[in-house]
Order: structure tokens, then C-alpha cells, then sequence
């Protein structure tokens, strides 16, 4: 009996499931919280999803677009990219002085889509690349 209690906890900790999403909070208010299920609710509550296994590559995108942003000399189109489940969607805004960007993360997490717009054309260049390096500390402190 005694050899028994051990062997079941080794079974019923391997048949434990893994939460899929992380939940971001687009205020970066509230900690990161992972989840299985995302639901309408997450959306209304102003959290971003993204899947846990494309957590790193969408924060190296979001750093390349980072230093896409710090260069002054950027004159280039719109762009799309697509990691997992999550699509980056960037236009580039031409003025008189300077270029404006305007990104928006689109995550599709079956029955609920959540979105992030992580760069403002309202706002200026160095202004949203301060929003996007702090995103990207908020986001690096909860997935070490």
C-alpha cells in the first residue's frame, strides 16, 4: 500500500493539463495570468491573449518592430506578420516631418479574437517606442 500512494501521485501528475493562453493586461496594471479557456470576459476586462508556447516569438516581432521604429531613416509600407495564432498588422502613415505607425495585435483564440493596439499614429514616434519597450519589460518580467 505504502508503494502505491507514490506510484498514483506520478500517474495523476502526468495527466495534468497545461493552461494554454497568458493573459495580458493592456493597462499593464495586473499581473500576467495564464489560463486554459479565454472567454469574452477576458476581452471586456482589457486582457490580451496570447498562446503560451509563441510568448517568445511574438516579443522578438515586437522587439523587431521596436528597432523598426527607433530608425529615423524608415521610409517602408505596411506590413503582416503572423506568429501562431496572434497577427501583427502595421501601417506606416507618411508626413511632412516624420512617419507615424499604426500596429495593432490581433489574437485569435478560437471564439474570442483580442486585440492590443501597440503603436498610435495620434502619437508621436518616441512616445509609442517608450509604450512598446515598456510592454516589452511587463511582458519579460512574467514569463522569466
Amino acid at each position: 500500500m505504502r508503494k502505491f500512494i507514490p506510484l498514483l501521485f506520478v500517474f495523476l501528475s502526468s495527466f495534468t493539463f497545461s493552461q494554454k493562453y497568458a493573459l495580458v493586461d493592456t493597462k499593464m496594471i495586473l499581473p500576467v495570468t495564464f489560463t486554459d479557456v479565454v472567454t469574452l470576459e477576458h476581452s471586456y476586462k482589457g486582457y490580451f491573449a496570447m498562446e503560451r508556447n509563441d510568448i517568445h516569438p511574438i516579443v522578438a516581432k515586437v522587439e523587431e518592430i521596436a528597432k523598426k521604429l527607433a530608425d529615423k531613416k524608415n521610409k517602408g509600407q505596411g506590413f503582416s506578420y503572423t506568429v501562431g495564432n496572434t497577427t501583427f498588422t502595421g501601417i506606416i502613415i507618411p508626413l511632412i516631418k516624420n512617419e507615424r505607425f499604426d500596429i495593432v495585435l490581433t489574437t485569435d483564440c478560437g471564439m474570442v479574437k483580442t486585440k492590443l493596439h501597440l503603436c498610435d499614429p495620434k502619437i508621436s514616434v518616441e512616445s509609442n517606442l517608450f509604450y512598446i519597450n515598456t510592454w516589452l519589460k511587463y511582458v519579460k518580467s512574467a514569463i522569466k
